[in-house]
C-alpha cells in the first residue's frame, strides 16, 4: 500500500487537498469492489501539528505534525493563496522547514510533488535546479526569471523529473493524482477515476486556458502603449517600424522592453492576440473558420492552423467542442 502523506499550510487551498485525497479514495473504492488490494493509503499533517487556515478560512485539522511524514512514500505540497507577488517572495524565502523536509525525503528516495503555486516553495530552495518542471501558466515570466536554472516546460500540464512531480494550476491536481493512480496501481484503475470523476487522464497542456491577462499589470508605461497599439492594429500586417513610430521610441528599445517586461517579442506578442481573438470567436459565434481568420489578421489559413497547433496544443475545430458556450 503506497503511503502519501500532504503537507498543510496556512493559506493553502482546501480543495487541492481535499480533491487530490478524494481520487484516492475513488481508486480505492473501486479496487474494493473489483476485489483488489486497497493501493492507497494517506494522512494529512502540518508542521507543528496544529490546524491550519486555509485560503477560504476554513479550519483544516492535522492527524500529526512533521514526524507523520516519516513513512511517506510520496509527499504531497499544496498551493497557496497571496496577495501581492511580494508578499508571496518573502513567504518563500521563509519556508526553510519546508524546503529541507521536501530535499530530505527526495534524497530518501521518496517521490514529491507539488503543483501550482507549491512548485515555487521546491524552486526556491534548489529542488528543481537542472530539472524538468511546469507551473501554473500565469507564473512562467516571473518564474522562469526568478529560477533561471529551472529547465521550464512551458504550459504542460503534469511534469516528472528524477522523482519531483510538478503540475501547472490548481486542478492540475486532479491529473497528478490520475498519473500517481497510473503509476502505483495500473492503467485500469486510473481509467476508472478519470470516467468517474469525468477527468480527462490525457490533457497534457495549460494552453488552451491562457488568458492575455497574465501579460497586464506589470505597470512599464513604454510596452503598455506598444499593447494598446497592437491591439488596436490587430487585423493590419505587422511592422516594428510603424509601432516604434506610434509610441516614440527605436525598434531597439521596443525589441528590448518587450524582452524584458513579457518575455517576448512583440511579433509573438501580437500572434498571442490574434489566437486569443480566434478564441472568443470559436467559443460564441458560428463562424466558419475561413471568416474568423480573416477576422483576426490572416490571410493564410494554412499557417493560422500550424500557429494554433503548435501554441493550443489541439486544432481549432477541437477546440471549438471542448470551449463553445
Amino acid at each position: 500500500m503506497h503511503q502519501l502523506r500532504v503537507l498543510l499550510l496556512d493559506g493553502c487551498y482546501a480543495g487541492s487537498v481535499t480533491g487530490f485525497i478524494d481520487l484516492l479514495h475513488f481508486a480505492n473504492q473501486i479496487a474494493r469492489r473489483k476485489a483488489w488490494l486497497q493501493p492507497f493509503h494517506w494522512g494529512v499533517f502540518s508542521l507543528d501539528g496544529q490546524p491550519v487556515r486555509t485560503a477560504s478560512e476554513l479550519m483544516l485539522s492535522p492527524e500529526g505534525d512533521v514526524s507523520l511524514a516519516h513513512d511517506a512514500g510520496t509527499l504531497v505540497l499544496p498551493p497557496v493563496s497571496y496577495q501581492r507577488l511580494s508578499d508571496f517572495q518573502t513567504r518563500l524565502a521563509a519556508e526553510k522547514e519546508v524546503g529541507a523536509l521536501a530535499a530530505r525525503l527526495h534524497g530518501e528516495g521518496r517521490r514529491v510533488l507539488s503543483f501550482c503555486t507549491g512548485v515555487p516553495l521546491l524552486a526556491e530552495h534548489g529542488l528543481l535546479d537542472g530539472r524538468e518542471a511546469t507551473v501554473s501558466w500565469w507564473l512562467q515570466h516571473w518564474f522562469r526569471q526568478r529560477y533561471p536554472r529551472v529547465r521550464l516546460q512551458d504550459y504542460a500540464t503534469c511534469s516528472e523529473s528524477e522523482g519531483i512531480w510538478c503540475g501547472g494550476a490548481t486542478t492540475s491536481y486532479i491529473d497528478l493524482a490520475l498519473r500517481l493512480i497510473r503509476q502505483e496501481a495500473g492503467v485500469e484503475l486510473a481509467l476508472s477515476c478519470s470516467r468517474l470523476m469525468l477527468a480527462d487522464l490525457n490533457r497534457v497542456s495549460q494552453a488552451p486556458y491562457v488568458s492575455m491577462q497574465s501579460f497586464a499589470g506589470h505597470g512599464d508605461e513604454l510596452v503598455l502603449r506598444c499593447q494598446q497599439w497592437l491591439q488596436e492594429q490587430l487585423t493590419q500586417p505587422y511592422r516594428l517600424d510603424a509601432l516604434a513610430d506610434s509610441v516614440g521610441a527605436s525598434e531597439r528599445t521596443v525589441m528590448r522592453r518587450f524582452q524584458q517586461v513579457l518575455g517576448q517579442p512583440p511579433l509573438r506578442y501580437l500572434q498571442q492576440l490574434r489566437l486569443q481573438a480566434a478564441r472568443r470567436l470559436l467559443e460564441s459565434s458560428e463562424l466558419s473558420l475561413d471568416e474568423i481568420i480573416g477576422r483576426v489578421g490572416y490571410a493564410d489559413a494554412a499557417s493560422f492552423r500550424r500557429l494554433f497547433q503548435r501554441e493550443l496544443q489541439c486544432t481549432p475545430a477541437e477546440y471549438r467542442r471542448r470551449f463553445a458556450v
